[in-house]
């Protein structure tokens, strides 16, 4: 989840308890942005503070291996990631490799992908189009004629979350390689979602705001809780039962941290829950609740994701159509083309 979900969440959850409601109100109490804090916190101590700390043993930098064309050379950071697997497995200790971006100006990036492919055993290089810092493709930037890069790799590839990494904005991310049994294991962002995403942390943050008021300690452990939920709700998994365990619980893979309709939707329903709970524990609530519910959380989530997986159904659909048609085409042939698809499908 984004960082404004996760602090809407936490706000959400502090209105839950009257007392914390009628501080805020009262007498100007910090409550409600307490919970937001708590709810936000996690991934602000991985992203400002652990990730500095964070080995990197070997760095990809795309910029520095060109081809003939001056392009990225995609099979040659293909053979630079294998060689990192290599490494990983010949040694007794993780390897953490870097993955950085292409920058090409202010406010443009060459776009690039690494696809584990476990079941073929090989690592794929991609070249993708030229995007903005809001991450939107430039139209015709693509390099149509660069063919992926393929590296097989000489011992089997075990993942531990998506197969695909992207690599666009900003700095890239880091991949750990980890030897276990005759395979490499590989761990996106092994710095990020450890203690911080635990259940140790519930309970440090709980105590910590045990000391100012009890309340607020609850709404602090709650809030983090929430956002542990959350992010437990895609892919990556959280190390939950840290210290007893130094490895991420799997997520159950519903959508990633990313995906704009969840993002949208954990907002929409915070903030539906907050007005909610602002009107309850009001001197003169005028709110009927369920109504409320219906109309404001359960109906609009249903209507979203209808959209949003009938958008998942249509966009391979019209591309593929697309496709079809081609300078040879007449028009009519293309309909009729698009036609038979329609009575296939």
């Amino acid at each position: 989840m984004k960082g404004i979900a996760h602090f809407v969440s936490g706000v959400a959850i502090a209105t839950f308890f009257p007392e914390v409601v009628h501080g805020a109100v009262q007498n100007l109490a910090f409550g409600p942005v307490l919970g937001g804090i708590a709810g936000l916190l996690p991934d602000t101590l991985d992203f400002k503070f652990v990730r500095c700390f964070s080995r990197r043993d070997g760095e990809v930098d795309p910029a520095q291996m060109l081809d003939a064309s001056g392009s990225p050379d995609p099979q040659a950071i293909a053979g630079q990631i294998v060689a990192a697997i290599e490494q990983a497995h010949r040694s007794d200790r993780p390897i953490h490799l870097q993955l950085h971006t292409v920058r090409l100006g202010a406010d443009l990036w060459r776009q690039w992908s690494v696809t584990l492919d476990a079941p073929h055993n090989q690592v794929i290089v991609s070249l993708g189009p030229v995007v903005t810092t809001s991450g939107e493709p430039l139209t015709g930037s693509e390099i149509g004629s660069l063919e992926p890069g393929r590296a097989p790799s000489p011992v089997p590839i075990l993942l531990t979350g998506d197969p695909e990494v992207r690599i666009d904005l900003f700095s890239g991310p880091t991949l750990a390689f980890q030897k276990v049994g005759e395979g490499v294991e590989v761990t996106f962002l092994p710095w990020h979602r450890r203690w911080t995403h635990s259940l140790f942390m519930v309970l440090l943050l709980g105590a910590l705001g045990w000391l100012v008021a009890p309340v607020y300690g609850l709404v602090m452990a709650l809030a983090v809780l929430t956002h542990i939920a959350e992010d437990q709700m895609g892919c990556m998994g959280s190390d939950l039962f840290f210290p007893l365990g130094r490895k991420r619980v799997p997520g159950l893979r519903w959508f990633s941290s990313g995906d704009p309709t969840a993002n949208f939707l954990t907002v929409w329903i915070g903030l539906s829950v907050i007005g909610l709970n602002l009107d309850r524990f009001s001197q003169a609530p005028v709110l009927p609740v369920m109504p409320y519910l219906l109309g404001m959380i359960v109906a609009p989530t249903l209507l979203l994701l209808g959209v949003s997986q009938w958008t998942a159904w249509w966009r391979p659909r019209r591309a593929a159509k697309r496709a079809v048609f081609t300078s040879s085409m007449s028009v009519g042939e293309w309909l009729d083309e698009t036609a038979e698809m329609d009575v296939e499908s």
